[in-house]
């Protein structure tokens, strides 16, 4: 009964993440309007792995006190403590790629800043421009 309570309080502390991770990915999805091409594609990848290293964890949390408590109780301590060195490098690759991922996904993709017509150029002001363009033929 009392690793049902760890599961849940290690569950429940993760879902947020999971949520947000679901919703984000749902979100890139079905958003092919507003992102195209690379962008979107790199920006479902980071989420994917994101989402897939959030699963991860939740799942590395809550059979690691099953482990400790059965299949590895016979084993020396120092294979107990490589395994769960291994299980957290894997988790300190994947967490930054999914995050390089999204980030290249946001910063890809997108085409050069050009000013609306009426503001002001890099030489003159938006005064200066309204009135080359309402000045009239002098006659």
């Amino acid at each position: 009964m009392e690793f049902l309570g760890y599961a849940a309080v290690q569950t429940a502390t993760q879902l947020p993440t999971v949520l947000v991770l679901v919703t984000g990915l749902v979100l890139a999805a079905v958003s092919r309007h507003r992102l195209w091409g690379p962008s979107r594609a790199l920006l479902l990848a980071g989420v994917v792995v994101l989402l897939v290293t959030a699963l991860l964890n939740i799942a590395w949390l809550v059979a690691l006190p099953q482990l400790y408590s059965s299949a590895w109780s016979s084993l020396p301590a120092g294979t107990v403590a490589r395994y769960s060195a291994a299980v957290g490098v894997v988790f300190a690759l994947l967490h930054p790629t999914g995050l390089g991922l999204v980030i290249a996904g946001a910063l890809t993709g997108r085409a050069p800043h050009t000013a609306p017509v009426g503001l002001a150029s890099a030489t003159g002001s938006v005064s200066d421009s309204r009135r080359v363009a309402t000045r009239q033929p002098s006659a």
